[in-house]
């Protein structure tokens, strides 16, 4: 009997035994599977304004506020620097004058201009002459007006000294004409054109064509005025 009663006694113990295994392993999954959705949540990198984006997801331009570069109109791009097309000759004239003139580099920019001083560049002087085997003051000026400026201009240093409008010394800017009157009257006898900082080119009669300096004791004895070409002549040209 004693036996029999034992028996009868360890089954529902096991099967309490066996519902409390369940239920433990159900909470235990029950936990995991929280804990995996929390972690799931969590997951991926975390930008500004508290947006998540996990692997997949796919979000809005308009909602990115991070690694933003804002396009610069076309009409306020970075101006190019001047003498940045330059082919390699041009580079080099540009610096030679550059230092003739005492000046940055920057301010050589007109091309054409420098060009066609170096072409004629030592050309020896003659009285009344206007070629490469010989030249005076006015037909240099004349030549060099026709071919950088596109203007006309009288031939003698005295018809361009009237045909020009008068302005003063502390005026001079670039392409001017300046007078003198080397024969120590009053008469106009020698005619420059104007650069800068100080400096102009003109066929002398001992050099040729060179660049000579305003403040040098010789010529600032010798200046007489300066001209700019009349506003209806610029405005044409």
């Amino acid at each position: 009997m004693k036996t029999r009663h034992s028996r009868s006694f360890s089954l529902p113990v096991y099967l309490l035994l066996a519902i409390g295994s369940v239920s433990i392993f159900s909470c235990s999954s029950v936990r995991k599977t929280s804990t995996s959705a929390a972690k799931t949540t969590q997951s991926g990198p975390r930008f500004l304004d508290d947006i998540r984006v996990n692997p997949g997801d796919r979000i809005s331009s308009r909602n990115k506020s991070y690694g933003y570069t804002e396009k610069v109109p076309e009409d306020k791009e970075p101006a190019e620097e001047p003498g940045a097309n330059l082919t390699l000759n041009e580079a080099t004239l540009v610096r030679k004058y550059a230092d003739i003139l005492g000046v940055d580099d920057k301010k050589v920019n007109n091309i054409d201009l420098i060009e066609e001083i170096d072409d004629w560049y030592g050309t020896p002087y003659r009285y009344g002459g206007s070629s490469k085997n010989g030249i005076d003051c006015s037909a240099f000026s004349r030549t060099l007006f026709n071919d950088v400026f596109n203007a006309a201009i009288p031939r003698t240093a005295q018809e361009q000294y009237d045909y020009c409008d008068h302005i003063k010394k502390s005026q001079l800017k670039q392409g001017d004409l300046v007078f003198f009157h080397t024969t120590g009257g009053g008469r106009i006898t020698h005619v420059g054109v104007y650069l800068q900082n100080g400096k102009f080119v003109h066929a002398s009669t001992s050099s040729g064509v060179m660049i000579s300096d305003l403040d040098d004791y010789y010529w600032r004895r010798v200046y007489r005025a300066a001209g700019r070409l009349p506003k209806a002549e610029l405005t044409k040209n």
